[in-house]
């Protein structure tokens, strides 16, 4: 238990660390001191700074997509609004853990080659990973031209990514409830259009 609550303290600390401040100025010394272990325990849990530092962005996906999938709807077999689904829970979970989220924000800048080559290969396993569970059974005979599905789908994602990034923008400062409110509001508008567009 008590093994358990310091490799917790470490990981919070972490999160902490790395999300005020770039990689390359975050100190392990500032990190163990402010979760209150040893540095030994550090290297002996995660081996390196580096590791650590992956390992914290595989941990903050892990989180996000929990709240994602938790009761996930899957007998809604519409690929818009599975699609939907998704989007709203893990933009609500990122605004939910905002540490989190300021922290995935700095590694997505990191431009350290190896580091961002390691980050690529983290990213991509989560998100095939979820992607695969959210349309692996979807619906296919809703659609107007089936064979079309992967470039819908390309078309469509990069839409709804336009969509989440300008209004993180333009709401950023509102209150929760009220910005995840107005997203929705604007990502139904946008799945009726698609659904009106290619669905037969």
């Amino acid at each position: 238990m008590k093994e358990y609550r310091l490799k917790n303290n470490l990981i919070k600390a972490g999160f902490k660390a790395f999300a005020q401040q770039e990689y390359k100025k975050v100190s392990t010394n500032d990190i163990v001191s402010a979760a209150n272990v040893s540095k030994g325990l550090l290297f002996h849990y995660f081996n390196n700074k580096e590791n650590f530092y992956l390992t914290l962005y595989d941990l903050a996906w892990n989180v996000i997509y929990r709240d994602v999938f938790e009761a996930f709807p899957f007998d809604n077999r519409d690929f818009f609004e599975r699609l939907q689904t998704l989007i709203l829970r893990k933009t609500g979970s990122l605004q939910k853990h905002k540490t989190i989220a300021a922290f995935m924000k700095r590694v997505h800048m990191n431009s350290d080659k190896a580091i961002t080559k390691q980050r690529l290969k983290i990213y991509n396993h989560h998100n095939q990973k979820h992607y695969k569970k959210i349309f692996e059974d979807y619906d296919s005979t809703a659609f107007r031209h089936p064979e079309h599905i992967e470039e819908i789908f390309k078309t469509v994602t990069w839409s709804f990514s336009r969509i989440v990034h300008e209004w993180e923008k333009q709401y950023v400062d509102y209150d929760n409830t009220e910005a995840l409110r107005i997203l929705e509001t604007e990502i139904r508008q946008y799945v009726e259009f698609f659904k009106k567009h290619f669905y037969k």
